[in-house]
C-alpha cells in the first residue's frame, strides 16, 4: 500500500468557489513524495512551475521563490499527463493542509480537463486534522515537527522541505496511533 505525501507553494489563497477558475491562484511548486509500508522512499514528484500572472512580493516573502527562479519553467498543463501517472495505483494521499492542497490541485486539474482523469487516492489524510488532539487546536506542520522530532522544520514553504519534515511526522504520528 503506497502513499504519496505532497505539497504544493501557490500564488495566493483560494477564493471564494463563485469565482471563475481563472481567479483562483496556481501552483509554483509541487513535491510528492511516494512511500511504502515501511516509510521507505520510493519515487519523487518535483516541479516548479510558471504561472500565467507575476508572483506578489507577499508569496516570494513567503516562500522566497522569484519571478526568475520560475523563467523557463513548465507550465501545470506541461506536467500533468506526468502527475496522473505518478498517482497511479497510490492507497492514500496525505498533505499538512490536505483540503487545500487537494484543492489547488484540483483547479489546476480542472483547467487543463483533467480533473475526472486524475487516479485519486482512495484514502485521504489531512495531519492538520489528525494533529488536532495534541494542542486542542490546528497546529503548522513546524510545531507538528518539533513534537514528532523535537527539532524545528527547516525551510518551511519550500514543498520539497515541507514534505519530508512531513514524512517525519507522518511516520510519528502512525507510531503513536494518531493515524
Amino acid at each position: 500500500m503506497n502513499t504519496i505525501l505532497f505539497d504544493t507553494e501557490t500564488t495566493g489563497l483560494i477564493v471564494p468557489e463563485a469565482q471563475d477558475i481563472d481567479a483562483q491562484p496556481e501552483i509554483i511548486e509541487i513535491y510528492c513524495a511516494k512511500i511504502d509500508q515501511e516509510f521507505n522512499l520510493i519515487g519523487e514528484f518535483e516541479y516548479m512551475l510558471k504561472p500565467k500572472k507575476p508572483l506578489s512580493k507577499k508569496i516570494t516573502e513567503i516562500t522566497g521563490i522569484t519571478e526568475a527562479d520560475l523563467e523557463g519553467k513548465p507550465t501545470f498543463a506541461d506536467i500533468a499527463f506526468e502527475l496522473s501517472s505518478f498517482f497511479v495505483g497510490t492507497h492514500r494521499m496525505v498533505a499538512h493542509n490536505l483540503p487545500f492542497d487537494r484543492n489547488m490541485l484540483a483547479n489546476e486539474l480542472l483547467r487543463v480537463d483533467r480533473l475526472l482523469k486524475f487516479p485519486w487516492p482512495p484514502e485521504h489524510i489531512c495531519t492538520v486534522q489528525k494533529s488536532m488532539p495534541i494542542e486542542q487546536r490546528r497546529i503548522n506542520l513546524t510545531t507538528l515537527h518539533k513534537y514528532a522530532t523535537g527539532k524545528p522544520l527547516a525551510n518551511a514553504h519550500r514543498a520539497k522541505d515541507d514534505v519530508f519534515g512531513l514524512v517525519r511526522c507522518f511516520h510519528w504520528m502512525c507510531e503513536k496511533g494518531m493515524i
